[in-house]
């Protein structure tokens, strides 16, 4: 059988062998990828100190819109409507938060408040039409939009026809669409369109109550 006992000093010298062949391989990688490893540490460490700086940022200018928003809302509150909708339009225009397409919400709802029915509806148009804000914010926009161009005499057909384009099953504001479905036919005098609209709404159980309630009182006022 052979001996496959080593000698101590064979042993030393495999050790430092491969521990020069470790280092050699260790410097090989170094000269090819070093520079590359750097440069990934520093990215990392940039993308950290950027994202940490980004939410001091994004925190700071979160809380500055909010205090012009409220700002806002006190002018309004005291009567004083032009300086209420001078700052909201300076924060619908330059802000970098939520705050910006509150801001418009709010000054449309001061402009209906003092009977600009006309220039409150362009805004929810606009505020609906705006593709980078999401679908809820759009279909509330469209909900109250459509108010606003029910009272002004508007274009029934083109508003009937953004109303239909949102009302799927999944729009959270889908009975509110068919109530103002049901009183623009009112408006162009399709009685009979809008009281089937308003039955199916008096008897659907998800339909929120208070839309019910009135689908029921207009049902009875169209003599349905």
């Amino acid at each position: 059988m052979a001996d496959h006992t080593t000698d101590p000093i064979e042993d030393a010298l495999i050790r430092e062998v491969n521990e020069d062949l470790r280092e050699e391989q260790m410097h090989k990688l170094w000269k090819r990828y070093g520079g590359a490893a750097i440069a990934v540490a520093v990215a990392v460490v940039v993308i950290v100190a950027g994202y940490q700086g980004w939410k001091t940022y994004t925190v700071s200018v979160r809380m500055s819109e909010g205090e012009k928003f409220h700002s806002a809302g006190i002018a309004a509150e005291n009567g004083n409507t032009e300086a209420a909708l001078a700052q909201l339009g300076s924060l619908a225009e330059d802000g970098k938060s939520g705050y910006g397409v509150l801001a418009l919400f709010q000054q449309a709802a001061i402009l209906s408040a003092k009977g600009d029915n006309k220039t409150a509806a362009d805004i929810y148009k606009a505020i609906a039409a705006d593709k980078s804000n999401d679908n809820d914010t759009k279909g509330l926009a469209l909900v109250l939009g459509a108010l606003q161009e029910i009272k002004i005499g508007g274009n029934h057909d083109e508003l009937m026809q953004r109303l239909n384009g949102a009302n799927t099953d999944d729009n959270p504001w889908r009975y509110s669409m068919r109530e103002l479905l049901a009183l623009v036919e009112i408006e162009t005098g399709n009685k009979e369109n809008a009281a089937k609209l308003f039955g199916e709404l008096a008897v659907d159980s998800a339909a929120p109550e208070g839309i019910r309630d009135r689908a029921r009182k207009l049902l009875v006022g169209l003599g349905s």
